[in-house]
């Protein structure tokens, strides 16, 4: 089967900045894979996108990251459509919940933030090859700023307080690492921080609860506000002449400032960038914080030893070879 559209896989579309992602690109002419967890919910998000433009060309996949198996089965159905891949945003997630575990022993807040996203995209990659010049978005969050990975082994295996944070670190060292490996396939790796979203992510725990769902709400930015610098980083032309600068995590906003994107910045810093974000570009009506930039990852995110060693741990809990 062959088709001249360009193709994309949008994971977690089925609500929130995936689903406002995958519309956004199938307005733009792209045929989106919208990979979710729930049919019922796909079909209403597929039905949601195709009223909101009309002619829009979406499929569903059905994505579990909870298993190893679900996203097997993922990677092998999309590939029974004998389509390139242009673009993969893996952006489906889950905040700090109860603790569980994979029966590969992995907690659960790593195992759906990063392990099957990972796994995911190693399996996709001779589809993403196929479609090269191709790129994959990995969505990850101003929380990795914070968060340290000293022993990938403990990061997959313990489940802590800490691991939303991690894993989201782990997003970033991932994608720095996908571009170092595989960038001479043609295939471009980024990151991005969406910024405070009032996406269903904050469905459970704390922010569930009044007064702060409340705040959420008054705050937080809109899901299709969130969903832009997403879509930027999944469209915008990168200039790979100098391999050497080309990790890139883009930022938008009062989550772009200097002093948010710093070293470790302050906790007064990021409340200001998370509660200032929105209202300062919703009141300005988007003259003010509106810009996409690129901009620095957590220092730590920069360390090829650690990345080598998660991506290498990774491969050997998935089954995966390592090249």
């Amino acid at each position: 089967m062959k088709d001249s559209k360009r193709i994309a896989i949008v994971t977690g579309s089925n609500t929130g900045i995936g689903r406002e992602t995958a519309l956004s690109l199938a307005r733009d002419g792209m045929k989106v894979f919208l990979a979710c967890r729930s049919a019922d919910k796909a079909h209403e998000a597929a039905t949601y996108i195709r009223e909101s433009s009309k002619g829009a060309d979406v499929d569903i996949l059905l994505l579990d990251l909870r298993t190893l198996e679900s996203v097997r089965k993922c990677a092998a159905d999309f590939k029974s459509h004998n389509l390139p891949l242009h673009l993969l945003v893996n952006n489906a997630g889950v905040a700090l919940g109860t603790p569980w575990y994979t029966s590969e022993g992995v907690g659960g807040s790593a195992q759906v933030n990063y392990l099957g996203p990972y796994v995911l995209t190693r399996l996709l990659e001779d589809k993403l090859v196929a479609g090269a010049p191709s790129r994959v978005v990995n969505v990850s969050s101003a929380m990795h700023r914070r968060a340290r990975i000293d022993d990938p082994e403990k990061f997959l295996r313990e489940f802590k307080e800490g691991d939303y944070s991690q894993a989201k670190l782990a997003n970033v060292l991932f994608t720095f690492e996908l571009q170092r490996r595989w960038q001479d396939k043609g295939v471009q790796a980024c990151a991005v921080d969406p910024g405070a979203v009032a996406s269903d992510i904050w469905r459970r725990g704390l922010f569930s609860r009044k007064p702060w769902k409340w705040l959420v709400k008054l705050l937080f930015a809109p899901t299709w506000d969130g969903a832009i610098p997403v879509v930027h980083a999944a469209t915008t032309p990168l200039d790979d002449t100098q391999k050497d600068t080309q990790l890139r995590l883009f930022a938008r906003g009062g989550f772009a400032w200097p002093v948010t994107v710093r070293p470790r910045p302050s906790t007064f810093f990021g409340i200001c960038g998370a509660s200032l974000d929105w209202p300062i570009r919703n009141l300005s009506r988007g003259w003010l914080l509106s810009e996409v930039k690129e901009v620095p990852a957590n220092p730590i995110a920069y360390d090829t030893n650690l990345a080598s060693k998660l991506w290498t741990l990774s491969a050997d809990i998935a089954n995966l070879p390592v090249e």
